[in-house]
């Protein structure tokens, strides 16, 4: 029986299968970092670099939020919801003819203006994909796994990032005083965080509060298939104790950061946030945080100042807690290693429907913000006479550009691994160019004051290319294929998920050209393993996931 299948069979089973287990106030999943593999991957885990990011749950309305209120046609298409433009000028955005919607300025904490006139705060314009989904189902899970509309992935981007260029070793090299890869404030985790094999991250409500599960003492696992699956169920359980002792040990008797930055508990997105700071503060080594603002889905009065259906209220909640968060990081001198982007399934429809609301639209604006962001606005105005077919709006920006220029220009990942968890199959340069284009001008640049990425360009002459392993999973061999452009000494090795040498397939001067190499793992047993070449002092590493 594999893995899978057993985890699938045991209540126990929902911690590889996205469904969480919980103890006391803490929700976990499966979960690791360490720098055991770092070397192999070439991955800056150390860096302090952190991201966090805002779903904006339901399709949030992007005509309403940057307003293009001096074209016409946008008071020709919203007569009834269409915002007062004597009311926009007062928070326009620079000579763009756009303004914030003025609850993202209104009341003594929302500071949308502020920030981005602060340069703190970068707008993308028209994000979208192409041949647009307007389910909410399916466009949130094209979203969270970075696929083309047409093809179903089962792994998320943050999951592949984490997995492929962070801790591909885990959950087996969790010890006690490491911190989790990725934190998700809430009960349950997204599907953003999947894995090839389980989750990559652990929800939590409150890292401040955290109960212990019980220790195992009951018999040691049999030396059967299902033994060894229900020994790696129980190493997963463990393993959130050694995160729960670390929250314990940052938390201690629950007590929190102290700051001058207060949080409103009425703004639910406004607490996720504070509780995120606290970890930062507290000197997590987390990579990725998780927030949510649901209630975006506004087909009925949709200027109602009520959370129920009003976008109103939720911008001026989203624009404080974000103002807040970013305010309290300036307070403790933490700020300059953490950016936040938003993102939400779909936009809305240009014109408005019958009930004072809008209907599944296609782009939107998305925020980047942060101290080490390149505010500004990036991307053409919105077209309102341009549509599509359907009479809606079309997509500048594609959503993979924004999360490219993270991988890239933040986190500092190579261009291979982008590819990779981007499913970027392109032989040469890339596919989501992530220097993007000035509103109103043909300059590009990088989202980010000090982009981190040392291969923007397309791969040059001296470069290679690693291919990913065909048949992935595979049982028992796999072709491993790759192109070097000029001869040079090559050595090929296998690793198991520890480190450990396996083999060595090639170890000799290789010519130029593409060459494919047999590896047969009929000896092995199931399990992850990674696949390293070296051409001259370059370095490119892969995972490959050998299943009996």
């Amino acid at each position: 029986m594999k893995r899978r299948d057993v985890l699938k069979a045991l209540p126990l089973g929902a911690i590889a299968m996205g469904v969480p287990f919980s103890f006391g106030g803490f929700a976990g999943r499966a979960f690791g970092k360490s720098p055991l593999l770092g070397t192999l991957l070439n991955a800056q885990s150390n860096d302090g670099k952190v991201l966090v990011i805002i779903n904006m749950q339901g399709g949030n309305d992007g005509l309403n939020t940057i307003v293009p209120y001096q074209d016409p046609l946008y008071a020709t298409n919203r007569p009834k919801i269409g915002l007062d433009p004597t009311k926009l000028d007062a928070v326009k955005i620079g000579q763009t003819g756009l303004a914030f919607n003025p609850n993202m300025e209104d009341g003594k904490n929302a500071k949308f203006l502020k920030l981005f006139n602060d340069g703190k705060l970068a707008i993308l314009q028209n994000v979208g994909y192409a041949t647009p989904n307007l389910s909410h189902f399916r466009s949130t899970d094209i979203w969270n796994t970075a696929s083309d509309s047409e093809l179903i992935l089962s792994t998320g981007w943050i999951g592949r990032y984490l997995e492929d260029a962070v801790d591909p070793a885990y959950p087996s090299d969790v010890k006690p005083g490491d911190d989790p890869l990725a934190i998700q404030i809430a009960p349950t985790l997204s599907p953003i965080f999947q894995g090839s094999k389980l989750q990559m991250g652990i929800a939590v409500s409150d890292p401040s509060y955290y109960t212990a599960a019980t220790n195992y003492a009951d018999d040691p696992p049999t030396s059967t298939n299902a033994g060894a699956e229900l020994a790696f169920v129980r190493t997963v359980l463990e393993q959130s104790d050694i995160y729960g002792a670390q929250f314990n040990a940052l938390f201690p008797n629950h007590k929190t950061p102290t700051s001058n930055t207060k949080y409103p508990a009425s703004n639910s997105l406004a607490v996720q946030l504070q509780r995120v700071a606290w970890c930062i503060k507290q000197g997590m080594k987390t990579k990725v945080y998780f927030v949510t603002i649901g209630g975006f889905d506004t087909h009925v009065q949709q200027n109602s100042k009520t959370a129920v259906s009003g976008q109103d209220l939720l911008l001026n909640y989203l624009s404080e807690a974000i103002s807040l968060f970013q305010a309290n990081l300036e307070e403790w001198g933490i700020a300059d290693n953490v950016v936040g982007m938003t993102y939400s399934e779909f936009g809305r429809r240009v014109n408005e429907n019958g009930s004072q609301g809008t209907d599944h639209g296609t782009c939107a604006p998305q925020f980047v913000f942060g101290t080490q962001v390149s505010g500004g606005v990036y991307g053409p105005n919105p077209s309102l006479s341009d549509l599509d077919a359907n009479l809606d709006l079309k997509w500048k920006i594609d959503f993979r550009q924004m999360y490219a220029s993270v991988l890239g220009d933040w986190f500092g990942v190579n261009q291979n691994l982008r590819k990779a968890i981007l499913n970027d199959n392109t032989t040469s340069g890339e596919r989501f160019d992530f220097s993007l284009p000035l509103n109103g001008s043909g300059t590009k640049q990088s989202l980010f004051r000090n982009p981190q990425a040392v291969d923007r360009q397309p791969v040059s002459a001296s470069n290679f290319v690693l291919y990913q392993n065909y048949p992935n999973p595979f049982n028992p061999s796999t072709q491993i294929k790759f192109a070097v452009s000029a001869a040079a000494p090559t050595i090929l090795e296998v690793f198991d998920g520890r480190g450990a040498l396996i083999n060595t397939l090639v170890n000799e001067r290789m010519g130029r050209g593409e060459h494919e190499i047999t590896f047969d793992a009929s000896r092995l047993t199931s399990g992850t393993y990674f696949y390293r070449l070296q051409v001259g002092s370059e370095v490119q590493t892969k995972s490959m996931t050998l299943v009996k």
